[in-house]
């Protein structure tokens, strides 16, 4: 990736230690998904308790305080200074991560969750805004995708820890495992990175703050209010709550409903979650180098490529979700779920990126902390409200009438963000003239 000469060898290593702190982070974030019967039998809960206490209430709490949580620490981005603000963000995670493998009682496991939600409602929003002064707009997907990958290959490491080491050593060791290396990297990140001038890979300011000027447009309440004036944001913030809704079925309830539901062991259940996951992580990376070129060669081909694999991904994951039960066959073959799960992973999150790369590119430096917090919320609403949407529509239908009534929801994600083919390259063209602007006001 191309970058000043200034600042190349600093923002790799920067890029690379923010990816290294957020596999850590985005580990913890499925560590109860493969054990959630194991921690249910630990706090003698109920089939019905384990599904809306342990899947839906825990992680409501999760999602849901850490994306209002992060509303301020995305205020505070577009402020202060973000490498120290991001080591704080870390710890406020990092510690009720270490000391949930320590919860004795459902109201400590509880609350230990939900501080933990902070870590990653709050790395959110600095990530991405560091991303933003250290990448041009024609980079940032790409630059997304590297960074979904290493939060996609964290989600899977803790799920595939969590479902390995859980059965024999107990459910509560992996929150322990995960949790130590991020105190050290983030005193790391904190010692030796230097964080980039905002506006610095803007095409109308790069010469600029090269030759010694500074951007110094801070957010304010009436930059705040402008966010909401940007058709890309609103869209994006609309389909981003249902959008995650089905992901409540993946990574909460799919491991558990294949070992009670589908006649798998645990073990092999999380492997065909972790097939999923895998292919999360190769669709987020390649979805991301794939939508830099598209974007490249004409902007509104971005969204179409996020809204035609959304609405392609429904279709298998109804197959996941509606696979035959496998009770009474001597070791069921696991190679179908797989195949099926690797196909869905791939296509539904070739999204991710992109979406983030359209954020970037439509809103100016001094609101991208901000932008992302808002993103974070609505995607955590999501994420909150999901589980316990779904648990509710168990107790009234099943799991699979539930699961699959999740699955349509990425129907009215897909059809917004067609929309925004039309939507994104005109908020996109609108932002380049406001910085030229802002660039004629900073040489005079």
């Amino acid at each position: 990736m191309e970058t000043t000469s200034k600042f190349r060898g600093q923002s790799l290593y920067a890029i690379l230690l923010l990816a290294s702190i957020n596999l850590f982070l985005f580990a913890d974030q499925n560590l109860m998904a493969p054990n959630l019967t194991r921690i249910a039998q630990d706090f003698g809960f109920s089939e019905v308790e384990r599904d809306i206490k342990l899947g839906g209430n825990i992680s409501f709490v999760f999602w849901v305080l850490g994306g209002v949580i992060s509303l301020s620490i995305g205020y505070l981005t577009d402020m202060v200074s973000r490498r120290k603000l991001f080591l704080i963000v870390i710890l406020i995670g990092e510690i009720p991560c270490l000391l949930s493998g320590f919860a004795q009682t459902y109201g400590q496991l509880f609350w230990f969750r939900a501080l933990t939600g902070i870590g990653i409602g709050g790395a959110l929003p600095l990530t991405f805004s560091l991303v933003g002064d250290y990448f041009p707009h024609h980079q940032r997907a790409a630059a997304a995708g590297y960074l979904g990958l290493a939060m996609g290959v964290g989600i899977a490491l803790g799920q595939l820890l969590a479902g390995m080491i859980g059965p024999s050593l107990g459910w509560r060791l992996p929150f322990i495992i995960v949790a130590i290396p991020n105190f050290l990297l983030g005193i790391l990140f904190w010692l030796t990175v230097k964080e980039p001038e905002r506006g610095r890979t803007e095409e109308s300011l790069k010469e600029l703050i090269e030759k010694g000027q500074v951007y110094t447009r801070r957010i304010n309440w009436g930059e705040y209010k402008n966010i909401f004036k940007v058709k890309t944001n609103l869209l994006i913030f609309l389909q981003g709550i249902p959008g995650t809704v089905p992901w409540g079925v993946f990574f909460i309830f799919l491991n558990d409903f294949y070992s009670q539901d589908k006649g798998y062991s645990v073990e092999k259940a999380t492997l065909i979650v972790m097939a999923v996951g895998l292919a999360a992580i190769i669709g987020g990376f390649l979805g991301g180098l794939i939508g830099n070129k598209l974007y490249n060669l004409k902007p509104s081909y971005l969204p179409i490529l996020c809204g035609a694999t959304t609405l392609a991904g429904i279709i298998p994951m109804a197959v996941l979700i509606n696979y035959p039960p496998q009770f009474g066959v001597e070791n069921p073959s696991i190679v179908l779920p797989v195949i099926i799960g690797l196909f869905t992973g791939f296509i539904v999150t070739i999204t991710s990126p992109n979406v983030k790369a359209m954020l970037l590119n439509a809103n100016s430096p001094e609101t991208r902390g901000s932008i992302f917090s808002l993103f974070n919320l609505a995607d955590d609403l999501g994420k909150g409200f999901g589980p316990v949407v779904i648990s509710f529509l168990i107790v009234l239908f099943g799991r699979v009438w539930a699961f699959n009534i999740a699955n349509l929801f990425w129907l009215f994600c897909g059809l917004v963000l067609l929309y925004l083919a039309v939507v994104f390259p005109h908020d996109k063209e609108a932002l380049e003239e406001v910085m030229e602007q802002r660039a004629k006001t900073m040489i005079s």
